[in-house]
């Protein structure tokens, strides 16, 4: 099977900024319709993740300007459920027309496959771990503008609902909050 140059290069590039060993496993759906690669790679600061092949699903709205996107999720731990939630979340995209972008909240997509949680969104969120180079890849073909799925909490959730996502960006950043620590406490 011939990969696409835009996959290889995306992949190339998260190599970069991942750790030892990086690994890549397709997820299909329950009906096994859809299928999205989930990049991996686990080391002693965490667990990096990224979708690859979400950058095929315009999320511009007008066609003559498409923008496409990839999801990264970042993680202090190593689980194996991690690939499943970041897959979930990249079907919903795929599979329901949403539009990703900053401040997009998925609802109980990180409960799904982390019950015990106490932060059960995942948000939506521009790349702030890495000084350059993530905020916009050039590949091939096109540019990709990737955004990062963080958990949340519910009050966090609300919070943005009832202001702006930025603000809850803020708030982390006054509290100096670890948002790759899932089992942090909630900011708000």
């Amino acid at each position: 099977m011939d990969i696409p140059a835009d996959r290889q290069q995306w992949y190339a590039h998260l190599c970069r900024f991942a750790g030892a060993d990086p690994t890549v496993h397709a997820y299909r759906d329950e009906a096994a319709a859809n299928s999205i690669e989930i990049f991996r790679s686990a080391g002693e600061s965490g667990t990096l993740l990224a979708t690859i092949g979400l950058m095929d699903v315009d999320q511009g709205r007008d066609p003559a300007a498409p923008v496409f996107s990839e999801i990264l999720m970042d993680c202090l731990g190593d689980d194996e459920r991690l690939g499943n939630a970041l897959a979930t979340v990249a079907f919903h995209v795929m599979k329901h027309g949403v539009r990703i972008a900053p401040g997009l909240v998925f609802d109980r997509m990180i409960a799904m496959y982390f019950p015990e949680s106490s932060l059960p969104h995942a948000m939506l969120v521009p790349p702030f771990q890495w000084d350059s180079g993530m905020t916009q890849v050039q590949l091939a073909t096109k540019t990709i503008y990737p955004l990062v799925a963080v958990p949340i909490s519910e009050a966090e959730r609300k919070f943005t609902l009832e202001s702006e996502p930025r603000a809850l960006e803020r708030v982390w950043a006054s509290e100096r909050v670890n948002v790759f620590d899932w089992s942090r406490a909630s900011a708000v």
